[in-house]
C-alpha cells in the first residue's frame, strides 16, 4: 500500500485529524437537506476519498480528506450544488454570493461573541461547563445545551445561547486543544 493510500481507522483526536487530513471543508448546516440531497453529498464524498473523516458542531458540518485539493473539490462541488443550508429548518439553497456573505457575518459574529465572553468574565466557566459535562459521559449535544443554559444564567439577554456556547467552545477547543481533550473519565480521550 503506498503511503499516501494509508488508511487509518479507529478514534482520532483533533489534533490527529488536522495533521492527517489538513483538506477540511466546512458547510452551514443550520437548514435541512432532502434525503436526496443528502446521499449526493456522501456520493460525492465517498469519490473524493473513501477515507474521509467529518463531524458537525454549531450548525457546522465538518468534512476532512487526506489532501488540500480534495477539500477544494468538495468545496466547489457544495456551491456549485447549493447544498448550504443558511436558515434553521429551511430546505432554502442559498446563492454562493448568500453563503460568502453568511461566512464572513459569522465570523463578525464570533469576534463579537468572543469579546462579549471575554468582558463576561465568562468564557472559562462555559467551557468548563461543557468539559464537566463530557467528563461526566454527556454526548457532544448534551454538554453543548449545558454549556447553553450556562451563557444564559450569565446573560439571559442573550438571543442563540447555544451559538454563543459553541463559539466558546470551539475557540477554546482551537486554541488550548490538550488542555481542552484532558476532561474524559479514566484518561480517556474523547
Amino acid at each position: 500500500m503506498a503511503s499516501n493510500e494509508r488508511v487509518f481507522c479507529g478514534y482520532l483526536c483533533s489534533a490527529d485529524v488536522e495533521r492527517l487530513f489538513p483538506g477540511r471543508v466546512a458547510r452551514i448546516a443550520r437548514g435541512e437537506l432532502t434525503y436526496a440531497e443528502r446521499g449526493r453529498i456522501l456520493e460525492r464524498v465517498g469519490e473524493i476519498d473513501r477515507h474521509w473523516r467529518g463531524g458537525d458542531f454549531n450548525g457546522i458540518e465538518y468534512f476532512h480528506f487526506r489532501f488540500p485539493e480534495q477539500g477544494a473539490t468538495l468545496a466547489a462541488f457544495l456551491l456549485r450544488e447549493r447544498l448550504h443550508r443558511l436558515v434553521p429548518g429551511s430546505l432554502q439553497a442559498p446563492t454562493p454570493e448568500e453563503v460568502e456573505a453568511d461566512w464572513r457575518r459569522m465570523a463578525a459574529q464570533r469576534d463579537d461573541i468572543l469579546a462579549w465572553a471575554r468582558n463576561a468574565k465568562a468564557l472559562s466557566e462555559i467551557v468548563q461547563t461543557y468539559r464537566f459535562e463530557r467528563r461526566q459521559g454527556a454526548f457532544s449535544s448534551t454538554a453543548h445545551q449545558a454549556a447553553a443554559k450556562m451563557v444564559k444564567q450569565i446573560d439571559p439577554s442573550v438571543d442563540d445561547a447555544m451559538n454563543y456556547a459553541g463559539v466558546c467552545i470551539e475557540w477554546a477547543e482551537r486554541e488550548f486543544r490538550e488542555w481542552f481533550w484532558r476532561c474524559a473519565p479514566n484518561h480517556q480521550v474523547l
